[in-house]
């Protein structure tokens, strides 16, 4: 299970937390230490589209101007990973956006 996000996000936290009281061994991708990159949005788009990738509810989000939400591209998500919902889990190569551990069994 990797477990894709933001280390200070509560989302991130509850998400490790349950892998650690349920035993599930994770994996964590910080999109701020580890980066994000071309490769990394690309992935994502495989199994969703931006508009379901992108947390439109953010502070990130609403400082972005309407040109830069109308033309949303991997640089503007490279440079602002906040846009990105979290938690993104990958489990056996499916993803799944949100804590939904239903879903991750």
């Amino acid at each position: 299970m990797k477990i894709f996000g933001i280390k200070n996000c509560d989302k991130i936290k509850k998400t490790i937390l349950w892998c650690a009281q349920n035993g599930r061994m994770c994996e964590f991708y910080d999109y701020r230490v580890d980066g994000i990159d071309n490769d990394l949005i690309e992935l994502f788009k495989k199994h969703y589209s931006i508009e379901e990738l992108i947390n439109k509810r953010s502070t990130t989000w609403r400082t972005l101007t309407d040109k830069e939400k109308n033309a949303l591209d991997n640089e503007t998500i490279i440079a602002n990973p906040t846009l990105l919902k979290r938690p993104i889990v990958e489990i056996n190569d499916q993803f799944h956006i949100g804590f939904f551990p239903d879903h991750w069994s």
